[in-house]
Parts: structure tokens; sequence; C-alpha cells
């Protein structure tokens, strides 16, 4: 098949986003498996690469809107529309020069909305825009942020809507886009591609050593709030261990100031900082697998999610991952059985599950270990690569038939 993916964000041997990594993961099962594959993404400049065997068309977006300071609702509304033109144009481009059998996009931004309506057309929904939003703000209150409406993030609904298919990674996601599109969304989890591990000079100081590991943006969204707070309390408890964190830091906005989430989290740290380590982001991924490979545990709070790459990641790796229930992470951990899972915005139950994982048996550890592995043995390329071209072809059966009417 010939197939064009659309995203915002396309990592080239680097950690991404959720969405980035999963469009880059399954682009390269499909090329591995004799599929050519497009990805189309803006960039400052209109040119075209390759890598790993994926023709990369980067398209120009304009840059009018990267020197405002703050963009107004209808500056993003304005935007997103023209994404989706520039998009799809590009899609016309490639397809006067090559047939195309399939194309699947992101629904951030409501890049399908302008879809070119003779070629069949797949959304992945990668996450739930409004949620994100909300999850990210100090106080956070789930069925407000559900029914949160703006004119920019409608058009993730209109798109979905335009499209001949909808995917999403989990059930919890499935269940809120079924009910803003009335359209079916069918459940694939997405792959995890586990590339060669490289210890750096650099991580020595704490590779070898026992620490736990925290890794992601540091966001309220993925609790780096709660984070901050149980780090003491931990190393106070487990007097041989070290903390390590690693993830991009972002602004948070506590009681109306912007602080920086790294400062906030070394303010709460008050007996223990010689042994909290903060990596800064770490995009390498060989870099990073080792330093999950040789974690105690991951600790992966989160408010709202969609599968996580963090999560599956580490369970592949053999790690027992904390993290929070009802947040679609119990897609993939069953509390107790195969990981464990808190309360959202909980900080003494994730302490206590903390303090739990730590007093397991050496026995004890490794069941669970080994059941997280089992659980993901699911998420293969192999497998996903088949579920993948299942849905590829009952769409483009489903669109003949109604071209035929």
């Amino acid at each position: 098949m010939n197939i064009i993916f659309l995203t915002a964000l396309f990592p080239v041997n680097e950690a991404s986003s959720g969405a980035g990594n999963y469009v880059s993961n399954i682009a390269r099962v499909m090329v591995e498996n004799g599929h050519k594959v497009y990805v189309v993404i803006e960039a400052k400049d209109h040119f075209v690469s390759e890598w790993n065997g994926i023709e990369i068309h980067y398209i120009k977006f304009p840059r009018i809107f990267k020197r405002k300071k703050k963009l107004s609702v209808f500056d993003k509304f304005v935007m997103n529309i023209l994404r989706s033109v520039l998009y799809n144009r590009e899609v016309g481009r490639i397809a006067k020069n090559q047939k195309i059998d399939i194309v699947q996009s992101i629904n951030t931004y409501g890049i399908a909305l302008f879809r070119k309506k003779k070629i069949p057309y797949i959304v992945r929904i990668s996450a739930f825009m409004p949620l994100y939003i909300g999850a990210n703000m100090q106080n956070f209150e789930l069925n407000r942020w559900i029914d949160y409406n703006r004119i920019d993030l409608g058009l993730e609904v209109m798109a979905c809507k335009a499209a001949d298919y909808l995917v999403a990674p989990s059930t919890y996601i499935k269940k809120i886009m079924e009910a803003k599109t009335n359209k079916t969304v069918h459940v694939i989890e997405g792959p995890v591609y586990i590339e060669s591990s490289s210890i750096k000079k650099e991580d020595e100081i704490f590779i070898g050593k026992q620490y736990l590991l925290t890794y992601g943006i540091l966001a309220f969204r993925k609790s780096i709030h709660l984070v901050a707070q149980i780090i003491d309390d931990v190393l106070d408890e487990f007097p041989d261990f070290m903390y390590v964190l690693a993830g991009k830091d972002k602004e948070l906005i506590i009681n109306g100031d912007k602080v920086w989430a790294s400062q906030f989290i070394y303010s709460k740290i008050k007996r223990n900082k010689k042994r909290f380590i903060y990596l800064g982001e770490v995009s390498e991924r060989s870099r990073m697998f080792a330093i999950i490979e040789n974690a105690y545990a991951c600790i992966l709070p989160t408010r709202t999610d969609n599968l996580p790459n963090t999560v599956s990641e580490a369970m592949t790796l053999g790690k027992i991952v904390i993290s929070s229930d009802k947040t679609s992470v119990e897609q993939l951990i069953t509390d107790g059985y195969n990981g464990f899972l808190s309360e959202i915005d909980n900080v003494e139950e994730l302490y206590q599950k903390i303090k739990h994982v730590m007093k397991l048996s050496g026995a004890e550890r490794r069941e669970i270990e080994n059941r997280a592995k089992e659980r993901v043995k699911a998420l293969t390329p192999e497998n996903v690569y088949q579920n993948m071209m299942d849905i590829y072809k009952e769409t483009i059966i489903s669109f003949e038939k109604k071209k035929c009417k």
C-alpha cells in the first residue's frame, strides 16, 4: 500500500510526545512490511527528506502566528483551518504522482477537516484536547472539561466526523469521542518500539545504584505536583535509594503565579536534595531506555491520558509501574496484579503504593514484572501491524462501496 500520515510531530531518532512517537513507530512498521510511507509535517520551509525508508514532506507554515506572544482563540481557530488546508494540499500533490491507498491523520488541530474526498481517510484520536487543557491547570474537574467547548477545539470534532474511520488507543477516549461525534471509534493499541539501550557517561552517577524513576513532561497533567510532594518522604523512608526525574520542563501556574516545574519540585525537597537528580529532557531514545531499564520502579501518575507510551515502554522493559486509575492506564495495569494504580490527585495513596512496592519480596517483584511484560506482548510491532492492516482494508472496502452507490 501507499500510505500518508499527517502529524504535528515526527521525532527522528529521539523521544517525543505520545502522538509523535506513535506516528514514528507505526510508519516504521509499515515500511518494514514493504509499504510505501509518506509523512507530512509542518516546518519553517517546504522540503522533502528521507528517514528509515520514510519519505518526509515538510510543509511551510506561515510564521506570522509564531511572532505573537499570546494567541487568541480566534488566532488558534484560523491557524487550524490553515493547517488543514496546507496539509491536505500536500496530500493532493503527492497523490498527483502516486496512487494513495489511504491517509491517516492525527485528530489534533482538526487536520482532517479539509480532507481529500477521493482517498480513504482515517483519523487516529491521540488526545481529547479539552481534557488535556483542564488537566494542565492547578485545579482539575474531570466532568467540567469533558463538556468544555471552544471554537478552535470544535474543529477537531468536526474533522473526526469528516473521516471514514476513527481509531483510538484507549477505551477511555473511545467513549468520550463516540459521545462527541456519534460515530464508532475502534480501539487499536499503539505499538511499542524498544531499541537498544545505551548507558551514557553522565548517567553513571546513578545507574548501577538503586533509584526510582519518573519521566515525561513536567506538567500538572502528568501529576508532577504529586511527585514533588512525595520525593522527600520516599527518600526518608528508603535511605539507600535515589530519585531520578527526566522530562521537559514546563511552566506551572500555581495560585496565579508562574513557576517552572523543576523549580517547584526543588522547593519541595528540603532534606534529600543530594539524592535527587533532575536530568532535564532526555531526547535520545537509547539513553532513555537505559535509564528505564536500570530503574527499580517507575512512578508515572497522571490525571488523564490515552494509553501513554511511558507506561507501555516501562512495562515492556519489565518495570513495575505505579500510575493512576480511571485515566486509560487501567487498560494496561490491573492494580496489584501487573502494576499499581492510585486515585487521581491522591498524594497519600500514591505514597502508600510506592511504599508497598518497595517492600515486596524479590519473588513478588519478579512475578509482577513478568505479568507486566506479558500484558504488553500484544503491543509488538508485528501484532499492531496486522491490526492496522485489517482496519485499512476494511476502510478501503467500505469507501469503495460508498463510491459505487
